[in-house]
């Protein structure tokens, strides 16, 4: 009984940082932004649409005065169920990145575990978010006290 417990242990220690099968490791990890909308949910689709991008991208206001785009998130693992948590971060606040305190965060809904995590992002200059900036994007999940960052990205926000 203790051998059989100790090899299934063994398994989950092996598994547990393996790239998701649908998810391709040259995305994974990375938070891409677009200013096309992304209807396609497959992951292999999606990974070869942004496979020869940069997870950074340089956003246009728009005549409402906000930023909009997509947000298409490769995660290594699927989600926990539980919302899904942006963290938006201004790149050259290094005391703020230190201290872990973002410009603005917000949770969406997941109804269940995901690997790819597409999202439409309204940057609003109304929560603090200023042209001529960039700012780094994290996407995880707050598991009990912790944050569990998934992928990362930047956004740089033009006139």
């Amino acid at each position: 009984m203790l051998g059989r417990m100790a090899l299934v242990a063994v398994g989950l220690l092996f598994t547990a940082g393996v790239v998701n099968a649908k998810v391709p490791r040259a995305v994974a990890g990375k938070a891409y932004l677009t200013p096309e909308r992304i209807k396609d949910q497959d992951p292999a689709a999606l990974a070869k649409l942004f496979a020869k991008r940069k997870p950074q991208i340089e956003l246009k206001r728009e005549k409402d005065g906000h930023w909009k785009a997509t947000l298409v998130a490769f995660f290594r693992k699927a989600s926990a169920h539980g919302p899904i948590t942006l963290w938006l971060y201004d790149k050259a606040d290094k005391a703020a990145l230190r201290a872990k305190e973002p410009v603005h965060v917000m949770s969406v809904n997941n109804s269940a575990p995901k690997e790819v995590f597409i999202y439409d992002l309204d940057i609003d200059p109304g929560y603090g978010f200023n042209k001529k900036h960039t700012y780094l994007i994290f996407v995880g999940q707050i598991i009990g006290k912790r944050d569990a960052r998934y992928a990362t990205g930047e956004v740089s926000l033009a006139e």
